[in-house]
């Protein structure tokens, strides 16, 4: 009786061993096939298992297989985007460093009152294995070199353009503005349009929940899932209509119902709305000469130096005569500057600049890299203005040009690209 009990028990321990073995090894298979092949590299079902659980986790969705489902196009798309930036990144030579990636963990970290490696940890005890949320830093890090490096040396800011945004401004003076943030979602070939629509109606209820718009925008663009923009103040001739007629009754602090056109999905929370006055920025501008001079060799000579140098310059009157003397004196790098944002300009230089008066020469400034004295050489408020203006709107021209470039860029590498997706 006891060895029929032992053989019994055998058979079904040995049974069950051998199910628990195949239902790991079927696992084990399931994570390493391949859902896609970028340019003969593959991305497998552990990258994008990995990856989906980043993100259901970091933005607090429902984990179940529906949920997974519907993510699933967007996040290999994102992948797959990501493996052709790291492929072309390595064509140019650009590369991104260990260092680099656990710098911007640290950051992230520092941003959130958290312990040095608790994000890793903390996503890990949630189910994330620890090479998900590096990988992905790694090719956030990719793409902004890419930007710097390939992608906003194409910016074109020609003068017509600027000056017809200029006069724009001027003209709408009276009219409504509105400030709001967004989040948004490409429709892509391989997700599914009601897919990413579940998800979409599944974000904002999380955003109705927890009240936290801008903090879960932010982490939807850091996982790859959409685009975070927390726009600034835009007249109605700068919206999309779709865009508006959507969120132009909407109150302060209100979140919009799904926005759906033909390229993707908008979420929008309506920060403000106001009455459009151009600002003054008159203040942040100033017009500058300077004169520099080495630093002596022999540290113990600065303040011989520095006298020396303010002796030269105490009765400076203009501008034009610190250009002329900056031809005689000092290491001929001196030269009217004319107009510039005063943000622009190094610290030491905008404390001086803050005391001084018109065709005053200020006192020597001692920098790491030499000996200055500058002066204000106008200070004409209205053409400060209109320079500050300007500026603001190359800027803003240049942010839009880059994120049009950008998605140029990224359509361009997808269709030169050889990808075969396999789910």
């Amino acid at each position: 009786m006891f060895f029929k009990f032992v053989i019994t028990f055998y058979i079904l321990f040995n049974f069950t061993l051998k199910e628990s073995w195949a239902q790991d090894s079927n696992q084990i298979k399931n994570l390493l096939s391949i859902v896609a092949i970028v340019n003969d590299e593959p991305i497998t079902m552990m990258d994008l298992d990995g990856r989906l659980r980043l993100i259901i986790i970091s933005s607090n969705l429902t984990n179940n297989a529906d949920t997974r489902k519907n993510l699933s196009g967007q996040v290999l798309q994102s992948l797959i985007n990501e493996r052709l930036q790291q492929q072309e990144a390595k064509k140019l030579g650009i590369r991104v460093s260990d260092q680099e990636v656990k710098n911007n963990i640290k950051f992230i970290e520092n941003q959130n009152n958290m312990q040095e490696n608790q994000l890793v940890e903390t996503l890990f005890k949630n189910g994330v294995p620890k090479s998900v949320l590096p990988k992905r830093l790694k090719a956030n890090l990719i793409m902004e070199k890419l930007l710097n490096n390939v992608i906003r040396p194409k910016v074109i800011i020609n003068d017509n353009e600027v000056n017809n945004e200029y006069n724009n401004i001027v003209s709408n003076k009276g009219k409504l503005e509105y400030k709001y943030s967004e989040i948004s979602f490409n429709f892509t070939n391989i997700s599914k349009k009601e897919n990413l629509i579940l998800i979409a109606n599944q974000i904002k209820k999380k955003i109705t929940e927890e009240n936290n718009f801008d903090a879960i925008a932010q982490r939807i663009q850091e996982n790859g899932t959409g685009f975070y923009k927390n726009n600034d103040w835009k007249l109605l001739n700068k919206i999309n209509q779709d865009i508006y007629s959507n969120i132009k009754n909407l109150d302060k602090n209100e979140i919009s119902d799904l926005i759906i056109t033909n390229t993707g999905i908008s979420i929008i929370k309506m920060n403000d709305k106001r009455e459009f006055k151009v600002p003054d920025l008159s203040d942040s501008v100033t017009d500058i000469s300077f004169i520099s001079f080495d630093l002596p060799i022999n540290k113990n000579k600065v303040d011989i130096v520095t006298e020396n140098i303010f002796q030269i310059t105490k009765n400076l009157k203009s501008c034009d005569e610190m250009t002329n003397l900056s031809r005689e004196y000092g290491n001929k790098k001196g030269k009217y500057i004319g107009k510039v944002l005063l943000k622009k300009l190094p610290n030491y230089f905008i404390e001086e600049i803050k005391k001084l008066n018109l065709y005053q020469p200020s006192k020597p400034i001692i920098a790491d890299d030499g000996i200055y004295v500058t002066m204000i050489c106008d200070n004409n408020k209205k053409l400060n203005q209109e320079y500050a203006i300007k500026e603001m709107i190359k800027n803003n021209i240049r942010t839009r040009s880059t994120k049009t470039l950008r998605e140029r860029y990224l359509l361009d590498l997808n269709r030169k690209a050889l990808i075969d997706v396999r789910i």
